[in-house]
């Protein structure tokens, strides 16, 4: 489990080459080019969901998150593998199609290494409290198997009780500076039931965190907050870096 600070903004399509060049710029690195997919499973209705742990504790239900990368050459096409290719692709549709999003849903999950298996995420609901900026506890398992050479991963969530509500994919640039910390600039799809359809029209979402490894090590998670609190000032005129709604990114089913 980590715990991940953060701070989000969006920016227009045409302030992406400005933005590209000043944290070029700020952080010495080039930036490198990302594409992933990401299912959102929930809680399978049909079954009867023991709602209190061991401890007789009250435990809510919660999505769990799938990521997996989507692999760069599958996106070239006529275009350059740059970081200018999430910007060509703003007004298309994601040119990988339906076909692909199924195979990978449906095909074996058997991996000799985890080089591109399945990430399992399950996060918390950001802590509340008088903070400027967001603190999230996510576990992340890899799934080097799920249980024999014709079960699919679609096959393994269900038989955990899971069925599948969403799919997205995202594909953008992500830039790493000094402190262990990441920037991210993304442009999202939604690919449930074969849509298509990009959810970030016109503009890309901006994140910037730190992953800190345990939830007890007060003086790291300092650090990265003032790590984070000064790339906020940095860039003041550029992006507007702010804590979202902690609500936003609540994973909880809210049965209960």
């Amino acid at each position: 489990m980590v715990q991940q600070l953060s701070l989000f903004d969006c920016i227009d399509d045409n302030s992406y080459d400005l933005l590209i060049s000043t944290i070029t710029t700020l952080s010495g690195n080039a930036p490198v080019l990302f594409a992933r997919i990401s299912t959102v499973w929930k809680p399978n209705d049909s079954f009867e969901i023991d709602r209190v742990n061991s401890k007789n504790q009250l435990v809510e239900p919660t999505r769990i998150k799938l990521t997996k990368s989507i692999p760069l050459s599958l996106l070239g096409g006529h275009h350059s593998l740059s970081y200018t290719l999430p910007k060509i692709l703003a007004q298309d549709k994601l040119p990988v199609d339906s076909n692909f999003v199924n195979s990978l849903l449906h095909e074996s999950n058997d991996q000799s290494d985890n080089s591109n298996s399945w990430a399992l995420n399950v996060s918390d609901i950001p802590a509340a409290g008088s903070r400027k900026v967001s603190l999230q506890s996510i576990s992340e398992s890899v799934i080097l198997s799920t249980g024999g050479k014709d079960c699919s991963i679609t096959t393994f969530m269900n038989e955990l009780g899971y069925i599948s509500e969403y799919q997205y994919a995202t594909i953008g640039v992500k830039f790493y500076l000094r402190h262990e910390l990441t920037i991210e600039l993304q442009k999202i799809w939604d690919l449930t039931r074969g849509a298509n359809e990009q959810m970030t029209n016109g503009g890309f979402l901006t994140k910037a965190y730190v992953n800190v490894d345990k939830a007890t090590d007060i003086e790291r998670i300092s650090q990265a907050e003032t790590a984070l609190l000064a790339l906020q000032r940095e860039l003041q005129g550029y992006v507007d870096l702010t804590m979202p709604d902690r609500k936003a990114m609540d994973s909880r089913m809210n049965y209960i």
